[in-house]
Formats: C-alpha cells, sequence, structure tokens
C-alpha cells in the first residue's frame, strides 16, 4: 500500500496544530421533545467548547496526541474557552481580538432523535488582527509535526488565507490536512497537502456539479488530486466516504452502523483527528481513514462534541470496510 510519508512525521517532535478562525464556547441542551412556540425545558444541559479546530485539538488529546490550537479569541467567552481548553490538556496559540467570541448552541431532542445547531456567527476580525493571526500561525507551524487547517475563510480574510499558510507549511515540511470547501479550498491546491477533506455536498458546490453516487464523487474528487492535492477525502456522513490518492486510485471507506447516536455535531473534526493521530502512528492512508471514521461514528454517540471514548473508536475501526475501487 502506498506510502504517506509517516516516518518523517514521526521524527518530528512539535504537536499537531489545529488552526481555524473561530472558537466557540459550546452550550449543548436535551430535550425530551422540543415544542415549538411552548415552554420547554431541558433534561440535561452541557457547556463546553467547540470550533472545527477546538474540537480537532481535544479529540487528539484525547487520543494521547499533544496538540495546539490557534485561532482568533476574544472578551469573557474567549478566556473561558482557554480555560477550559488548558484543563482539557490542549496547548492555546490564540490570538486576541477585540471582539467576544461567539457561543453556539446545540439542541438535542431525544424522542425523534434530532438534532438542531443553532450556529452564531463570529463577528468579522479587523484586519490587523487577521495580519497579526497569520503570523501567529506561521510561528507555530515551525514547531509543529502535522498541521490541520479547518473552516469557512470569513469574508473579511483573503481567499488565500489557506493557500499561504499551506505554502509556509510545504516550506517547512509540515504535512496538511486541509478541510474546507470552494475557492479557499482550490487555491490551496497547488502547494500540495497531503490530504483534503469534505463532504459531498460541499465537494458539489466547490465544482458546481451533481455529486450523487459513488462515481460522480469519485471523479470529482479526482480533480481535486490532478489539482495538487495528494489524497482527497469526501464523506457523506454516516454513509460511505471516498478516498482518492494522486495515482487515481480509490477506495470506499464505510463505517459501522451504529444504534444510540446522539449528536453527530463535531464529527467530521474527530475524523481529521483519527486521520491524523493514526498517520503520526505510522499507518497507511487508507488505514488511516479507517480509524478516523471510527472516531467519527464514536463521537456521534455523545452528547458533546470531542468527548468519545478511544477504546470505542478502536472497536469500531475494525468494524470499518476499505474496499478499492476500480
Amino acid at each position: 500500500m502506498r506510502s504517506t510519508g509517516t516516518a518523517s512525521l514521526r521524527a518530528r517532535r512539535g504537536g499537531v496544530l489545529c488552526v481555524g478562525f473561530a472558537p466557540a464556547v459550546q452550550r449543548t441542551l436535551v430535550f425530551d421533545r422540543l415544542r415549538r412556540g411552548e415552554v420547554n425545558r431541558a433534561r440535561a444541559v452541557f457547556v463546553t467548547v467547540g470550533g472545527k479546530a477546538v474540537n480537532t485539538a481535544l479529540a487528539l488529546v484525547r487520543l494521547g496526541r499533544p496538540a495546539v490550537v490557534a485561532g482568533i479569541n476574544g472578551g469573557a467567552s474567549g478566556r473561558r474557552i482557554r480555560s477550559w481548553l488548558r484543563a482539557a490538556g490542549v496547548a492555546c496559540a490564540f490570538t486576541p481580538a477585540p471582539q467576544e467570541s461567539r457561543t453556539c448552541t446545540t439542541v438535542a431532542e431525544r424522542v425523534r432523535g434530532t438534532v438542531t445547531e443553532l450556529v452564531e456567527e463570529a463577528p468579522a476580525p479587523p484586519r490587523p488582527c487577521l495580519r497579526r493571526f497569520e503570523r501567529d500561525v506561521r510561528a507555530c507551524l515551525r514547531r509543529a509535526s502535522w498541521a490541520v487547517f479547518g473552516g469557512a475563510v470569513p469574508a473579511a480574510a483573503p481567499v488565500r488565507f489557506w493557500a499561504r499558510l499551506a505554502a509556509a507549511a510545504a516550506r517547512g515540511g509540515v504535512p496538511v490536512l486541509l478541510d474546507s470547501r470552494g475557492s479557499p479550498l482550490l487555491a490551496a491546491l497547488r502547494h500540495r497537502p497531503l490530504l483534503v477533506k469534505l463532504n459531498a455536498d460541499e465537494l458539489a458546490q466547490t465544482w458546481d456539479v451533481p455529486c450523487r453516487g459513488g462515481r460522480a464523487i469519485v471523479a470529482a474528487a479526482r480533480r481535486l488530486t490532478s489539482g495538487g492535492a495528494q489524497w482527497a477525502l469526501v464523506t457523506q456522513g454516516a454513509g460511505p466516504a471516498w478516498l482518492v490518492a494522486r495515482d487515481g486510485a480509490a477506495w470506499r471507506v464505510t463505517p459501522p452502523r451504529v444504534r444510540g447516536v446522539r449528536s453527530p455535531v463535531g464529527s467530521g473534526d474527530c475524523v481529521n483527528a483519527g486521520i491524523a493521530h493514526a498517520l503520526l502512528a505510522g499507518r497507511p492512508m487508507p488505514e488511516a481513514v479507517r480509524f478516523g471514521l471510527a472516531c467519527g461514528t464514536a463521537n456521534a454517540l455523545t452528547w458533546t462534541p470531542a468527548d468519545f471514548a478511544p477504546p470505542a473508536a478502536r472497536r469500531l475501526a475494525r468494524a470499518c470496510r476499505v474496499e478499492p475501487v476500480k
């Protein structure tokens, strides 16, 4: 099976750098049934932290892998996020912002099994803050063993923001997993990220083509690898994921069906963490994706993001199917 350069990954001493623009205070409210227009009393309330980079870093630490999270963070909620992460063992490299960091809320209903996300949009960071953020991330890259860049690029930031950081990582020999979509993703391809990841809807939006069914997904993913990505991974929630290599080879990776799903919030971020962890442990890419999907599935069995049990992820990984696609 193809090499992923994991020997060089193990040689570096730094942790995994997880970069995203907007960390959040995460509130999860659990109801038996939510009735619109009426008074609803939550059966359980969890106050944790969230955001793509934050969830990925938390999952990595849960797996025993040192992680550093970078983002734009401010105000009393920002201090709360930093304190929570430090207590969880995540190193913080936040860029201070004049605005208050956001709070996002997840509403879960036990009877219907539905989960609704109420996402507070992050305030637009001022240009000086964005410039400092980029400088801070570049400094962190010099000490990183791996980097995970995740999320949409805000309108106030340059479209080539991820591309500039991917170029800096490439110059420093730091492998990159880029979880994004659209123009910011496409602009970064020329810097040959190790892995680009997005879901099927995001892939369709990125190329403005339908992506229904495995054949269409693989064809669109191959456009990402022909553009420069070494590997491309397209997920479909609980459905099969599709992995494509630079040489055109492809795999279907099917996560196991599970009962007792609580909340899928943060599952994609836990997939990122599982992949990075497995690659750093020397696993080939298809096996790393198998473990990543298992981490995402394990996360869906919990109420709060990145709070899964690693033994459960390892058991689920054994039930994931990895099949070459002809």
